[in-house]
């Protein structure tokens, strides 16, 4: 991690855990105020995030997205803001679980507390909050409601998610982490996820990687050679979502391909 200290990065993942703090107890307070104003059996309450923040996890990873490295050799320092928002470059910048796996808390009136322990995605959102309102749900949305999920717990989640910033080629501007525009250097990774694995796919030779979440939860052994036919088969999830989302030709053609 560019310009960091040990002491820096501390001190970082010490503020982060800050503004977690803040958030639980002002999230605290505006449930108390509903609690005390008699609203709570008419009132259905969803916490979610958008995604997370590495910490120097997978061999030194920090925020969100990689910079390339400049031609100097260095990468642009954390002090560097000019370097990084004109003319900066991303890399090739993974998406593992610590950025992902997302919080998804959900309160409806008359249902006791629980666990739901299966696969369900962001997108699903809007489509629960629908249904809880009674209004219909449009037929272009691609989420699934998740209301019967919160009545019933036995009821099946996805088969897969996947999890991916917007798909871009090389070479592609994209806005990502700030809106700033930036070139791509590396191509998209798209982390595809079922019950028990997580495939980081990217098109580029020898960059996709597998781990089995179950076994290896904080993902440190990649298992990508042992298991190809598994990789393949979330790779195909993929290449299926992608072709039922009519994802661009562009953008589809060079991800058909799984390389080792």
């Amino acid at each position: 991690m560019p310009g960091f200290t040990l002491e820096r990065l501390e001190k970082a993942h010490a503020t982060y855990c800050g503004e977690i703090t803040m958030v639980d107890t002002w999230l605290g307070y505006l449930l108390g105020r509903v609690e005390n104003m008699g609203l709570m059996e008419n009132t259905a309450i969803i916490f979610t995030s958008d995604h997370g923040f590495y910490f120097g996890e997978h061999g030194g990873l920090f925020g969100k997205m990689v910079y390339e490295m400049g031609s100097d050799g260095k990468y642009p320092a954390l002090d560097d803001w000019d370097k990084q928002i004109e003319g900066g470059i991303w890399a090739y910048s993974p998406l593992y679980e610590e950025m992902i796996n997302i919080p998804l808390l959900i309160y409806v009136p008359g249902v006791s507390a629980g666990v739901y322990s299966q696969l369900t995605s962001a997108v699903d959102v809007m489509p629960t909050v629908l249904e809880v309102l009674g209004c219909d749900l449009p037929d272009f949305v691609e989420g699934r409601s998740l209301l019967p999920k919160i009545y019933n717990s036995t009821i099946r989640g996805r088969e897969f998610t996947v999890s991916s910033i917007p798909f871009a080629n090389p070479g592609d501007p994209i806005r990502s982490v700030d809106n700033f525009l930036r070139m791509l250097k590396a191509p998209t990774v798209t982390t595809i996820t079922s019950e028990n694995y997580s495939l980081l796919y990217s098109p580029e030779e020898g960059q996709s990687k597998l781990y089995d979440l179950s076994l290896d939860p904080s993902q440190q052994k990649d298992i990508f050679s042992d298991h190809p036919d598994v990789a393949k088969q979330l790779h195909q999830y993929l290449v299926k979502f992608m072709q039922d989302t009519h994802v661009a030709e562009y953008l589809l053609k060079p991800r058909l391909e799984l390389y080792t």
